[in-house]
């Protein structure tokens, strides 16, 4: 009887220490994966990064709201384009400033119907579908 309890009790920890790795394994690829599925939704034609950083989704340029009265834009909609946000400023690639850090940082691409984001501070990002016109 001893033994039967043991071996029932040893197949219960392996069914419950595999049942835990198994858990695991979806979140560590939804996690791979969470930056170029994660879908947000944007209001009024505008996309919020954080709460002075907004994307333009409903514009003919690809565009940036910054703070509450500045905005930049860049390219035409329908070329792509990848920039990068830093000390509340608009900097391309070639040009970054010399106190740079990417880890406070924000990237955003501008992609045909979408427009994705990455903000390294706060490890957030997703993408934002484009709004035609």
């Amino acid at each position: 009887m001893r033994i039967v309890a043991h071996i029932a009790l040893a197949a219960t920890l392996v069914a419950v220490d595999g049942s835990n790795q198994t858990a695991k394994k979806p979140d560590v690829i939804r996690e791979k994966h969470m930056f170029a599925t994660n879908e947000f939704f944007s209001k009024g034609g505008l996309g919020i990064i954080n709460p002075n950083l907004y994307i333009v989704v409903k514009s003919a340029k690809n565009g940036l709201r910054i703070g509450k009265s500045e905005s930049w834009f860049g390219l035409d909609a329908s070329k792509p384009e990848v920039i990068i946000v830093f000390d509340g400023k608009v900097w391309e690639s070639g040009r970054l400033p010399e106190d740079f850090d990417l880890s406070k940082a924000i990237i955003v691409s501008f992609e045909g119907d979408k427009i994705r984001f990455f903000e390294f501070q706060h490890s957030s990002g997703g993408y934002y579908r484009r709004i035609p016109i």
